[in-house]
Protein backbone atom coordinates (compact mmCIF):
# COMPACT_ATOMS: atom_id res chain seq x y z
CA UNK A 1 0.00 0.00 0.00
CA UNK A 2 1.45 3.25 -0.95
CA UNK A 3 1.49 5.84 2.14
CA UNK A 4 2.21 9.42 2.61
CA UNK A 5 5.52 8.53 3.95
CA UNK A 6 6.54 6.66 0.84
CA UNK A 7 5.87 9.30 -1.16
CA UNK A 8 7.93 12.34 0.79
CA UNK A 9 10.60 9.15 1.17
CA UNK A 10 10.25 9.14 -3.02
CA UNK A 11 11.00 12.91 -3.38
CA UNK A 12 13.68 13.58 -0.69
CA UNK A 13 15.22 10.19 -2.63
CA UNK A 14 14.87 11.96 -6.34
CA UNK A 15 16.53 15.64 -5.01
CA UNK A 16 19.21 13.69 -3.15
CA UNK A 17 20.19 11.81 -5.91
CA UNK A 18 19.72 14.43 -8.09
CA UNK A 19 22.12 16.46 -6.47
CA UNK A 20 24.37 14.29 -5.38
CA UNK A 21 24.63 12.89 -9.13
CA UNK A 22 25.36 16.56 -10.34
CA UNK A 23 27.99 17.05 -7.20
CA UNK A 24 29.65 14.03 -8.82
CA UNK A 25 29.20 14.67 -12.53
CA UNK A 26 30.22 19.09 -12.98
CA UNK A 27 33.16 19.96 -11.99
CA UNK A 28 33.11 22.60 -8.67
CA UNK A 29 32.65 26.17 -10.41
CA UNK A 30 32.56 29.86 -8.81
CA UNK A 31 32.47 33.34 -10.13
CA UNK A 32 35.91 33.82 -9.86
CA UNK A 33 36.74 30.71 -11.21
CA UNK A 34 38.25 32.71 -14.32
CA UNK A 35 40.40 34.58 -12.15
CA UNK A 36 42.25 31.21 -10.60
CA UNK A 37 45.63 30.95 -11.80
CA UNK A 38 46.03 28.58 -15.73
CA UNK A 39 47.60 25.73 -13.04
CA UNK A 40 44.54 25.44 -10.81
CA UNK A 41 42.43 25.14 -14.02
CA UNK A 42 44.57 22.30 -15.37
CA UNK A 43 44.57 20.84 -11.94
CA UNK A 44 40.63 20.79 -11.61
CA UNK A 45 40.55 19.35 -15.64
CA UNK A 46 43.12 16.85 -14.69
CA UNK A 47 41.55 15.34 -11.25
CA UNK A 48 37.83 15.37 -12.77
CA UNK A 49 37.92 11.96 -13.60
CA UNK A 50 39.50 11.16 -10.59
CA UNK A 51 37.17 13.15 -8.07
CA UNK A 52 34.50 11.13 -9.63
CA UNK A 53 36.10 7.63 -9.28
CA UNK A 54 36.53 8.80 -5.89
CA UNK A 55 33.12 9.74 -5.01
CA UNK A 56 31.90 6.69 -6.59
CA UNK A 57 33.14 4.25 -4.34
CA UNK A 58 32.65 6.35 -1.14
CA UNK A 59 28.93 6.29 -2.31
CA UNK A 60 29.14 2.18 -2.58
CA UNK A 61 31.56 1.77 0.85
CA UNK A 62 28.94 4.37 2.67
CA UNK A 63 25.81 1.94 1.45
CA UNK A 64 27.30 -1.46 2.48
CA UNK A 65 28.66 0.13 5.91
CA UNK A 66 24.94 1.64 6.40
CA UNK A 67 23.61 -1.99 5.48
CA UNK A 68 25.86 -3.70 7.21
CA UNK A 69 24.54 -1.51 10.44
CA UNK A 70 21.43 -2.07 9.21
CA UNK A 71 19.94 0.66 11.37
CA UNK A 72 18.22 3.84 9.75
CA UNK A 73 20.44 6.31 11.58
CA UNK A 74 23.76 5.22 10.22
CA UNK A 75 22.09 5.39 6.78
CA UNK A 76 20.29 9.44 7.56
CA UNK A 77 22.58 10.29 9.21
CA UNK A 78 25.80 9.35 6.53
CA UNK A 79 23.28 11.22 3.84
CA UNK A 80 23.11 13.98 5.97
CA UNK A 81 26.76 14.63 6.74
CA UNK A 82 27.27 14.54 2.95
CA UNK A 83 24.96 17.38 2.82
CA UNK A 84 26.04 18.86 5.08
CA UNK A 85 29.81 19.03 3.92
CA UNK A 86 28.61 19.52 0.97
CA UNK A 87 26.64 23.09 1.88
CA UNK A 88 30.16 24.02 3.59
CA UNK A 89 31.88 23.49 0.74
CA UNK A 90 29.81 25.42 -1.27
CA UNK A 91 29.45 28.53 0.73
CA UNK A 92 33.06 28.38 1.71
CA UNK A 93 33.89 28.35 -2.28
CA UNK A 94 31.46 31.71 -2.95
CA UNK A 95 33.72 33.72 0.17
CA UNK A 96 36.72 32.35 -1.58
CA UNK A 97 39.66 33.68 -3.79
CA UNK A 98 41.03 33.14 -7.03
CA UNK A 99 43.82 31.65 -5.32
CA UNK A 100 41.53 29.04 -3.84
CA UNK A 101 42.00 25.37 -4.94
CA UNK A 102 39.88 24.42 -7.25
CA UNK A 103 40.55 20.80 -7.31
CA UNK A 104 40.73 20.54 -4.00
CA UNK A 105 37.10 21.67 -3.29
CA UNK A 106 35.67 19.88 -6.06
CA UNK A 107 37.55 16.48 -4.41
CA UNK A 108 35.57 17.59 -0.80
CA UNK A 109 32.44 18.01 -3.14
CA UNK A 110 32.77 14.44 -4.70
CA UNK A 111 32.71 13.04 -1.76
CA UNK A 112 30.36 14.87 -0.33
CA UNK A 113 28.25 13.36 -3.19
CA UNK A 114 28.88 10.26 -2.65
CA UNK A 115 27.68 10.18 1.24
CA UNK A 116 25.10 11.51 0.05
CA UNK A 117 24.24 9.07 -3.18
CA UNK A 118 25.30 6.06 -0.98
CA UNK A 119 23.28 6.94 2.52
CA UNK A 120 20.04 7.91 0.85
CA UNK A 121 20.30 4.53 -0.75
CA UNK A 122 20.39 2.83 1.96
CA UNK A 123 17.53 4.49 3.78
CA UNK A 124 14.71 5.07 1.78
CA UNK A 125 15.20 2.40 -0.48
CA UNK A 126 12.64 -0.31 0.11
CA UNK A 127 9.88 -0.45 -2.35
CA UNK A 128 9.42 0.65 -5.80
CA UNK A 129 8.58 4.36 -5.37
CA UNK A 130 11.37 5.06 -3.24
CA UNK A 131 13.61 3.22 -5.59
CA UNK A 132 11.45 4.93 -8.38
CA UNK A 133 12.68 8.59 -7.54
CA UNK A 134 15.64 7.25 -6.38
CA UNK A 135 16.64 6.03 -9.86
CA UNK A 136 14.72 8.49 -11.55
CA UNK A 137 17.30 11.10 -9.58
CA UNK A 138 20.15 9.74 -10.39
CA UNK A 139 19.57 9.35 -14.32
CA UNK A 140 18.16 12.82 -13.91
CA UNK A 141 21.24 13.96 -12.99
CA UNK A 142 22.89 13.31 -16.07
CA UNK A 143 20.41 14.81 -18.11
CA UNK A 144 20.42 17.98 -16.16
CA UNK A 145 24.31 17.92 -16.28
CA UNK A 146 24.14 18.05 -19.70
CA UNK A 147 21.65 21.09 -20.17
CA UNK A 148 22.81 23.50 -17.94
CA UNK A 149 24.27 26.25 -19.86
CA UNK A 150 27.71 26.56 -20.02
CA UNK A 151 29.43 29.49 -19.68
CA UNK A 152 32.69 30.07 -21.32
CA UNK A 153 34.27 32.39 -24.28
CA UNK A 154 34.34 31.36 -27.79
CA UNK A 155 37.29 32.61 -28.08
CA UNK A 156 39.54 31.07 -25.02
CA UNK A 157 42.21 34.72 -25.93
CA UNK A 158 38.61 36.75 -25.20
CA UNK A 159 38.98 39.41 -21.95
CA UNK A 160 36.89 37.55 -19.16
CA UNK A 161 34.43 40.31 -17.93
CA UNK A 162 35.33 41.18 -14.47
CA UNK A 163 31.73 40.55 -12.79
CA UNK A 164 30.45 37.49 -13.51
CA UNK A 165 27.34 35.67 -12.31
CA UNK A 166 28.02 32.21 -10.18
CA UNK A 167 27.05 28.97 -12.15
CA UNK A 168 27.69 26.84 -9.38
CA UNK A 169 26.11 23.87 -9.49
CA UNK A 170 24.42 22.06 -7.90
CA UNK A 171 22.95 25.44 -6.96
CA UNK A 172 22.85 26.61 -3.32
CA UNK A 173 18.86 26.73 -2.44
CA UNK A 174 18.65 22.87 -4.34
CA UNK A 175 21.68 21.90 -1.94
CA UNK A 176 19.53 23.80 0.91
CA UNK A 177 15.87 21.78 -0.20
CA UNK A 178 17.83 18.69 0.31
CA UNK A 179 19.26 19.24 3.16
CA UNK A 180 15.80 19.62 5.09
CA UNK A 181 14.34 16.83 3.23
CA UNK A 182 17.50 14.93 4.79
CA UNK A 183 17.32 16.10 8.23
CA UNK A 184 13.53 15.65 8.28
CA UNK A 185 13.99 11.92 7.32
CA UNK A 186 16.53 11.50 9.82
CA UNK A 187 14.63 12.85 12.72
CA UNK A 188 11.54 11.08 12.27
CA UNK A 189 13.52 7.46 11.37
CA UNK A 190 16.22 7.72 13.47
CA UNK A 191 15.19 4.73 15.67
CA UNK A 192 14.25 2.58 12.90
CA UNK A 193 16.02 -0.62 12.24
CA UNK A 194 15.72 -3.60 10.05
CA UNK A 195 16.43 -1.31 7.07
CA UNK A 196 17.83 -4.20 4.61
CA UNK A 197 17.83 -7.68 4.13
CA UNK A 198 20.88 -9.35 5.11
CA UNK A 199 23.36 -11.89 3.35
CA UNK A 200 26.65 -13.15 4.57
CA UNK A 201 27.80 -12.23 0.58
CA UNK A 202 27.44 -8.78 1.20
CA UNK A 203 29.91 -7.12 3.15
CA UNK A 204 32.94 -7.13 1.05
CA UNK A 205 31.55 -8.05 -2.41
CA UNK A 206 29.99 -4.94 -3.93
CA UNK A 207 32.87 -3.32 -2.06
CA UNK A 208 35.44 -5.19 -4.12
CA UNK A 209 33.19 -5.64 -7.25
CA UNK A 210 33.30 -1.51 -7.63
CA UNK A 211 36.75 -0.40 -6.43
CA UNK A 212 37.66 -3.41 -9.29
CA UNK A 213 35.48 -1.96 -11.82
CA UNK A 214 35.74 1.49 -10.99
CA UNK A 215 39.22 1.12 -10.97
CA UNK A 216 40.03 -0.67 -14.11
CA UNK A 217 37.65 1.92 -16.33
CA UNK A 218 39.57 4.92 -15.07
CA UNK A 219 42.73 3.26 -15.94
CA UNK A 220 41.86 2.26 -18.93
CA UNK A 221 40.71 5.38 -20.15
CA UNK A 222 43.51 7.55 -19.20
CA UNK A 223 45.72 4.99 -20.81
CA UNK A 224 43.98 5.45 -24.26
CA UNK A 225 43.23 9.22 -23.61
CA UNK A 226 47.16 9.50 -23.39
CA UNK A 227 48.15 7.86 -26.61
CA UNK A 228 47.85 7.60 -29.97
CA UNK A 229 45.25 4.35 -29.48
CA UNK A 230 46.00 1.41 -32.42
CA UNK A 231 43.14 -1.34 -32.76
CA UNK A 232 45.63 -3.86 -30.70
CA UNK A 233 44.80 -0.68 -28.02
CA UNK A 234 41.62 -0.63 -28.63
CA UNK A 235 41.12 -4.22 -28.71
CA UNK A 236 42.24 -4.66 -25.36
CA UNK A 237 40.71 -2.02 -23.84
CA UNK A 238 37.15 -3.36 -24.67
CA UNK A 239 38.23 -6.85 -23.51
CA UNK A 240 39.48 -5.58 -20.15
CA UNK A 241 35.90 -4.00 -19.67
CA UNK A 242 33.83 -6.84 -20.72
CA UNK A 243 36.33 -9.18 -18.28
CA UNK A 244 36.33 -6.63 -15.51
CA UNK A 245 32.39 -6.17 -15.59
CA UNK A 246 31.45 -10.23 -15.76
CA UNK A 247 34.08 -10.60 -12.50
CA UNK A 248 32.48 -7.86 -10.62
CA UNK A 249 29.06 -9.28 -11.76
CA UNK A 250 30.32 -12.15 -10.76
CA UNK A 251 31.36 -10.96 -7.30
CA UNK A 252 27.97 -10.31 -6.48
CA UNK A 253 25.41 -12.40 -4.31
CA UNK A 254 22.66 -14.38 -7.01
CA UNK A 255 21.57 -12.26 -9.65
CA UNK A 256 22.65 -8.86 -8.68
CA UNK A 257 25.40 -8.43 -11.21
CA UNK A 258 22.43 -8.21 -13.81
CA UNK A 259 22.82 -4.64 -12.99
CA UNK A 260 26.33 -4.21 -13.46
CA UNK A 261 26.51 -5.52 -17.05
CA UNK A 262 23.73 -3.38 -18.28
CA UNK A 263 25.46 -0.52 -16.52
CA UNK A 264 28.57 -1.55 -18.20
CA UNK A 265 26.84 -1.67 -21.14
CA UNK A 266 24.51 1.62 -20.79
CA UNK A 267 27.82 3.49 -19.67
CA UNK A 268 29.47 2.20 -23.11
CA UNK A 269 26.26 3.45 -25.50
CA UNK A 270 25.97 6.19 -23.97
CA UNK A 271 29.23 7.73 -23.76
CA UNK A 272 29.42 7.01 -27.75
CA UNK A 273 25.90 8.77 -28.35
CA UNK A 274 25.44 11.55 -25.99
CA UNK A 275 26.35 14.83 -27.27
CA UNK A 276 28.48 17.29 -25.37
CA UNK A 277 25.39 19.50 -24.97
CA UNK A 278 21.51 18.63 -24.71
CA UNK A 279 19.11 21.83 -25.63
CA UNK A 280 17.51 22.70 -22.13
CA UNK A 281 14.28 23.32 -23.64
CA UNK A 282 14.99 18.79 -24.36
CA UNK A 283 15.74 18.55 -21.06
CA UNK A 284 12.74 17.25 -19.36
CA UNK A 285 11.66 15.34 -22.39
CA UNK A 286 14.37 13.13 -21.69
CA UNK A 287 13.77 12.76 -17.80
CA UNK A 288 9.66 12.23 -18.88
CA UNK A 289 10.89 8.95 -20.94
CA UNK A 290 13.57 8.46 -18.10
CA UNK A 291 10.60 7.58 -15.92
CA UNK A 292 8.28 6.19 -18.85
CA UNK A 293 11.38 3.67 -19.05
CA UNK A 294 11.82 2.84 -15.23
CA UNK A 295 7.86 2.43 -15.10
CA UNK A 296 8.06 -0.04 -18.17
CA UNK A 297 11.26 -2.18 -16.89
CA UNK A 298 9.44 -2.39 -13.56
CA UNK A 299 6.54 -3.88 -15.49
CA UNK A 300 8.54 -5.97 -18.01
CA UNK A 301 11.41 -6.82 -16.34
CA UNK A 302 13.52 -8.13 -19.37
CA UNK A 303 17.34 -7.46 -18.90
CA UNK A 304 18.02 -9.35 -22.31
CA UNK A 305 15.69 -6.94 -23.84
CA UNK A 306 17.67 -3.79 -22.55
CA UNK A 307 20.94 -5.04 -23.60
CA UNK A 308 19.47 -6.09 -27.51
CA UNK A 309 18.16 -2.05 -27.22
CA UNK A 310 21.33 -0.49 -26.16
CA UNK A 311 23.24 -3.20 -28.91
CA UNK A 312 20.96 -1.43 -31.18
CA UNK A 313 21.24 2.08 -30.60
CA UNK A 314 25.21 0.96 -30.98
CA UNK A 315 24.34 -0.21 -34.96
CA UNK A 316 22.35 3.29 -35.41
CA UNK A 317 24.60 5.52 -34.24
CA UNK A 318 27.87 3.48 -36.01
CA UNK A 319 25.89 3.62 -39.24
CA UNK A 320 24.54 7.20 -39.45
CA UNK A 321 28.08 8.62 -37.57
CA UNK A 322 28.03 11.25 -39.76
CA UNK A 323 24.49 12.16 -39.78
CA UNK A 324 24.25 15.37 -37.00
CA UNK A 325 21.26 16.49 -38.23
CA UNK A 326 18.90 18.09 -34.85
CA UNK A 327 15.84 14.67 -35.95
CA UNK A 328 18.62 11.76 -35.61
CA UNK A 329 20.26 13.54 -32.49
CA UNK A 330 16.58 13.72 -31.28
CA UNK A 331 15.40 10.63 -31.82
CA UNK A 332 18.65 8.53 -30.62
CA UNK A 333 18.65 10.91 -27.35
CA UNK A 334 14.89 9.87 -26.80
CA UNK A 335 15.98 6.04 -27.31
CA UNK A 336 18.38 6.19 -25.54
CA UNK A 337 16.61 8.12 -22.44
CA UNK A 338 13.56 5.73 -22.33
CA UNK A 339 16.20 2.10 -22.77
CA UNK A 340 18.31 4.08 -19.57
CA UNK A 341 15.40 3.66 -17.45
CA UNK A 342 14.12 0.52 -19.27
CA UNK A 343 17.77 -1.14 -18.03
CA UNK A 344 17.55 0.46 -14.23
CA UNK A 345 14.29 -0.40 -13.81
CA UNK A 346 13.79 -4.10 -15.10
CA UNK A 347 17.63 -4.97 -13.27
CA UNK A 348 16.05 -5.56 -9.89
CA UNK A 349 19.02 -6.56 -6.97
CA UNK A 350 17.93 -8.02 -4.01
CA UNK A 351 20.45 -5.79 -2.25
CA UNK A 352 20.68 -2.18 -2.64
CA UNK A 353 24.55 -1.44 -2.46
CA UNK A 354 24.12 -2.83 -5.88
CA UNK A 355 22.01 -0.56 -7.25
CA UNK A 356 24.51 2.20 -5.67
CA UNK A 357 27.40 0.31 -7.62
CA UNK A 358 25.55 0.49 -10.93
CA UNK A 359 25.28 4.11 -10.54
CA UNK A 360 28.50 4.46 -9.58
CA UNK A 361 29.77 2.66 -12.86
CA UNK A 362 27.76 4.72 -15.55
CA UNK A 363 28.93 7.75 -12.79
CA UNK A 364 32.79 7.29 -13.72
CA UNK A 365 35.44 6.55 -16.61
CA UNK A 366 34.42 4.77 -19.85
CA UNK A 367 37.13 3.99 -22.03
CA UNK A 368 34.65 4.87 -25.10
CA UNK A 369 34.20 8.22 -23.60
CA UNK A 370 38.39 8.42 -23.84
CA UNK A 371 38.42 7.43 -27.70
CA UNK A 372 35.49 9.31 -28.66
CA UNK A 373 36.95 12.34 -26.70
CA UNK A 374 40.28 11.89 -28.69
CA UNK A 375 38.02 11.58 -32.05
CA UNK A 376 35.27 14.14 -31.76
CA UNK A 377 36.90 16.47 -29.06
CA UNK A 378 39.50 18.58 -28.65
CA UNK A 379 41.90 19.55 -25.58
CA UNK A 380 39.05 21.46 -22.65
CA UNK A 381 38.68 25.36 -22.83
CA UNK A 382 38.81 26.51 -19.96
CA UNK A 383 37.30 30.43 -20.06
CA UNK A 384 34.94 32.18 -18.79
CA UNK A 385 33.46 30.72 -15.73
CA UNK A 386 32.98 26.68 -17.15
CA UNK A 387 34.91 24.51 -18.63
CA UNK A 388 34.07 22.56 -22.27
CA UNK A 389 35.33 20.52 -24.40
CA UNK A 390 35.33 22.60 -28.06
CA UNK A 391 34.76 20.21 -30.91
CA UNK A 392 37.77 20.59 -33.69
CA UNK A 393 36.57 20.78 -37.43
CA UNK A 394 36.57 16.93 -38.32
CA UNK A 395 34.36 14.22 -39.26
CA UNK A 396 33.03 12.22 -35.99
CA UNK A 397 34.59 8.84 -36.12
CA UNK A 398 32.05 5.29 -36.19
CA UNK A 399 34.93 3.55 -33.87
CA UNK A 400 33.50 4.64 -30.28
CA UNK A 401 30.28 3.02 -31.37
CA UNK A 402 31.93 -0.27 -32.52
CA UNK A 403 33.25 -0.35 -29.31
CA UNK A 404 30.46 0.12 -27.38
CA UNK A 405 28.40 -2.73 -29.67
CA UNK A 406 31.56 -4.81 -28.64
CA UNK A 407 31.24 -4.48 -24.60
CA UNK A 408 27.58 -4.94 -25.09
CA UNK A 409 27.82 -7.70 -26.88
CA UNK A 410 30.41 -9.32 -24.21
CA UNK A 411 28.12 -7.76 -21.30
CA UNK A 412 25.16 -10.00 -22.87
CA UNK A 413 27.42 -12.84 -22.66
CA UNK A 414 27.64 -12.66 -19.52
CA UNK A 415 24.12 -11.70 -18.77
CA UNK A 416 23.63 -15.54 -20.15
CA UNK A 417 26.07 -17.15 -18.22
CA UNK A 418 25.05 -15.34 -14.88
CA UNK A 419 21.58 -16.29 -15.18
CA UNK A 420 22.83 -19.80 -16.78
CA UNK A 421 24.81 -20.01 -13.40
CA UNK A 422 23.09 -18.65 -10.96
CA UNK A 423 19.13 -19.67 -10.77
CA UNK A 424 16.02 -16.81 -9.92
CA UNK A 425 14.78 -17.20 -6.67
CA UNK A 426 11.86 -15.32 -7.46
CA UNK A 427 10.25 -12.45 -4.92
CA UNK A 428 12.78 -12.39 -2.14
CA UNK A 429 11.20 -11.80 1.61
CA UNK A 430 10.26 -8.35 2.27
CA UNK A 431 11.17 -6.60 5.42
CA UNK A 432 8.14 -4.95 7.57
CA UNK A 433 6.30 -1.79 6.60
CA UNK A 434 8.26 -2.23 3.11
CA UNK A 435 5.91 -2.24 -0.61
CA UNK A 436 6.60 -5.11 -3.51
CA UNK A 437 9.84 -4.76 -4.77
CA UNK A 438 10.02 -6.52 -8.69
CA UNK A 439 11.79 -9.57 -8.88
CA UNK A 440 15.32 -10.92 -8.38
CA UNK A 441 16.24 -10.31 -12.33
Amino acid sequence: MRTPHAAVEMVTAFVSTLVAGMSLLLPIDFAWSSESTPLQLDMLAFSVPRAIAVGAIIAVLIAVFATTINHALAAWGSALAGVVIMLINHLAGHGASPVAPLSTLNFVDSIAGGMLLGGIAAAVLRGRMQVFGWTLGALTSFVVSAALPVAHAANPFEPVPAHLPSVDYPPLWLIEATLVLVAIGTLVNRRRTGIERRAVELPMAPIVAGMLYIGVALFGAQWLAGRTASGFDIVLAVALTAVTAMIAAMLLPRRDGTLVLLAVALSSVGSAIVPTQVPGWSAWILVLLLAVGILVGFRLPAPLLAMAALAALAVVGALSSGDHGRLHVAAIGAALALTAGFSFGCAAPRYNPTRVLGVAIILGSSVVLAIRGRGEFGAAVIGGTHWSSGPPPMAQSAVAYWMALAITVCCALSLLALRHWRKSTGTPQKPADSEELPKDS
